[in-house]
C-alpha cells in the first residue's frame, strides 16, 4: 500500500546479490515466485521509532548506518523506507524495514532455509520413530532466525541512537529495555500515532490521550509513593545503625559481666547466648529460611539442656568429667570386645581341632593297640597320627583341658557374641552421646570466639579466684581437647580442599 510522508525509500544488496534486485517489484516477485507454500513468510518486518531531537539528515545517515551493519554485513537484502506522516515535519519519523529471510547463494540464487538431518544415537545409527519411520530435525542454515537476534538488534540500536544524539551533543537518550527490566516503576504511555498526535496538538481530547493522560497521573503517584518509601528505608537505615549501636553495647556490659562472674564456664549461660546469637542470624533469612532455622535452633538448644539435665552438668569442669567418664567407659567397651572376640576365635579353633580329633581318632586308637608292627604302622599312617597328636595337644593348650566339650564351647561362643551385641549397642549409645556433648561444645566454642574470651586467659583468672585443683585441671584438659580436635579438623577440611584441587 502507498504510505504517506514518505522521506526516503532504498533497497540495500549484499556485494553477492543480483543488481537487478535494486528494483523493488523484481525483488519481491522474485521472492514469492520461488516460495512453493502459499503461507510461507516472505520477509521480516520492523518499525522503528527514529529520535525527532535527531535532523532528518542525521536519522537517515543511522539508519543506513544500522541497517548496513546488522542486516546487509549478514548477507540479507534490506528495503528500507523512512516516513514522516506529520505534517509539522519530524515529529513521528520513523522507519520501515524489510528483510529477506531465504538466503543468497555466492552465484546469486535463492539459496535453502534450512535442511533435514537425520538424529543418530551413540552407534551412529538412525533412530526410528513409533511409525518404523527416521526420526529428523530441522536445522538452520543461517542466523537469521536466531532467538536472540531480536535482543541484540534492540540493543544494537539503541547503542548506535545514542552515540549519534551524544555527537550531536544532545542529552537525551535511549534503552532498549522496558521499565522492569530497567529497574523504573513507571507505567509505559502507549503509542498515539499520527492523526492522535495531531488532534491532541489542536487540543482535541483523543481516547488514547486520556489513556495516556490516566498513566502519566498513576506514574505520578507511584513517584510520591517511591519518595515516602525512600524516606522510610532512610529512617529505617538508621534505625538499625542504632539498633546494631545499642546490641554491641549490650554484647560489651555482658562480657564484662561474663568476666566478673565465678560461674564463667556455666554451661546454661553458654548454651543461652549461643541461642541468642543464632536468633540475631536469623534476621537476614527468608520467612520460610526464619522459620525452619527456628525450629532447629530450638531444637538443639532444649536437647542440650535436657542432656546437661539429665547427666547433672553444670560446668565445663563437669562437662570434662563427663567426657571422661565416657571415654573410660568406652576404652572398657573396646578391651571387653576385644577379649571376647579372641575367646571366640580361640574356641572356634577348639571346635576344629576336636573335628580333627574325631576325624583321626580310629587310626590313632588302632595305633596306640599295637603291640607289633608298631613301627611300620606309625610310618603308613603319619599324617593321620600327627594330625590326631597336634589337634589334642592345641585344644589342651587353648582349653586347659585335654577332654573334647563343644557342646560346651558353643554355648560360650553364644555367650560371649551375645555380651558383645550388648556392648556394641552400649558404644553406639555413647556416641550418640558424643554427638550432643560435640554441639555443646561447638556452642563453647562460638560464644568464645563472638565475645573474644580466652580458656588461657580464664584458666589464670580462675586460679587466682581460687578455683578447685581438680577443677582447673579439668578445665585444662577441656582446652587441651578443643584444640586437639579443631586441630584435626582444620586438617581435613585442608585436605579435601587440596583433592578438589
Amino acid at each position: 500500500t502507498k504510505k504517506q510522508g514518505v522521506i526516503s525509500k532504498e533497497i540495500y544488496l549484499p556485494d553477492h546479490a543480483p543488481k537487478e534486485y535494486k528494483d523493488r517489484k523484481t525483488l519481491w516477485n522474485s521472492v514469492e515466485l520461488f516460495e512453493k507454500n502459499s503461507n510461507a513468510q516472505l520477509a521480516r518486518n520492523f518499525i522503528i521509532s527514529l529520535p525527532k531531537e535527531l535532523s532528518v539528515e542525521e536519522n537517515k545517515k543511522m539508519i543506513e548506518e544500522y541497517v548496513q551493519t546488522n542486516f546487509v554485513k549478514e548477507g540479507m537484502i534490506v528495503d528500507l523506507a523512512i516516513h514522516d506522516e506529520s505534517r509539522e515535519g519530524n515529529q513521528n519519523i520513523h522507519a520501515h524495514i524489510m528483510t529477506i529471510v531465504r538466503p543468497i547463494n555466492e552465484n546469486g540464487t535463492w539459496g535453502q532455509k534450512s535442511k533435514k538431518e537425520y538424529i543418530l544415537d551413540e552407534k551412529g545409527e538412525k533412530i526410528l520413530n513409533k511409525n518404523g519411520k527416521p526420526k529428523t530435525r530441522k536445522v538452520e542454515l543461517t542466523s537469521w532466525n536466531d532467538k536472540g537476534n531480536v535482543e541484540k538488534w534492540r540493543e544494537n540500536f539503541s547503542d548506535l541512537c545514542n552515540e549519534y544524539l551524544s555527537k550531536n551533543k544532545i542529552e537525551k537518550r535511549v534503552d532498549h529495555r522496558s521499565f522492569k527490566r530497567q529497574g523504573i516503576k513507571q507505567i509505559p504511555t502507549i503509542h498515539l500515532g499520527a492523526s492522535a498526535s495531531a488532534m491532541e496538538r489542536k487540543g482535541i481530547r483523543t481516547e488514547k490521550g486520556d489513556i495516556n493522560r490516566e498513566i502519566k497521573k498513576q506514574n505520578e503517584l507511584l513517584r510520591n509513593i517511591g519518595n515516602e518509601i525512600k524516606k522510610i528505608t532512610s529512617w529505617l537505615a538508621g534505625f538499625k545503625d542504632k539498633l546494631k549501636e545499642s546490641y554491641k553495647e549490650y554484647k560489651d556490659q555482658s562480657k564484662k559481666q561474663i568476666e566478673n562472674e565465678s560461674g564463667l564456664f556455666n554451661l546454661y549461660e553458654y548454651l543461652s547466648f549461643y541461642q541468642e546469637m543464632q536468633e540475631n542470624n536469623r534476621a537476614e533469612l527468608s520467612f520460610y529460611g526464619k522459620r525452619n532455622k527456628a525450629i532447629y535452633d530450638l531444637k538443639r538448644y532444649a536437647s542440650g539442656i535436657n542432656y546437661l539435665r539429665e547427666n547433672k552438668i553444670k560446668t565445663i569442669s563437669d562437662l570434662q568429667g563427663h567426657i571422661n567418664t565416657l571415654r573410660s567407659k568406652n576404652s572398657e567397651i573396646y578391651k571387653t570386645i576385644k577379649e571376647n572376640s579372641q575367646k571366640i576365635e580361640d574356641l572356634n579353633k577348639c571346635l576344629a581341632y576336636a573335628k580333627t580329633v574325631r576325624k583321626t581318632k580310629a587310626t590313632y586308637q588302632e595305633y596306640e593297640n599295637k603291640k607289633i608292627f608298631k613301627e611300620s604302622f606309625y610310618k603308613n599312617n603319619q599324617k593321620e597320627i600327627d594330625q590326631h597328636i597336634r589337634a589334642r595337644t592345641l585344644i589342651e593348650k587353648i582349653s586347659g583341658k585335654k577332654n573334647l566339650r563343644e557342646k560346651e564351647w558353643l554355648g560360650e561362643i553364644k555367650s560371649l557374641e551375645d555380651e558383645i551385641s550388648k556392648l556394641n549397642t552400649e558404644s553406639e549409645k555413647i556416641r550418640e552421646r558424643y554427638k550432643e556433648i560435640n554441639h555443646i561444645k561447638y556452642a563453647v566454642e562460638v560464644v568464645n570466639k563472638e565475645y573474644g574470651i580466652d580458656l588461657s586467659i580464664e584458666i589464670d583468672k580462675a586460679i587466682k579466684r581460687g578455683e578447685k585443683e581438680s577443677i582447673i585441671e579439668k578445665i585444662k584438659e577441656y582446652k587441651q581437647d578443643s584444640d586437639s580436635f579443631n586441630k584435626k579438623r582444620q586438617s581435613t577440611k585442608d585436605y579435601y580442599k587440596n583433592q578438589e584441587r
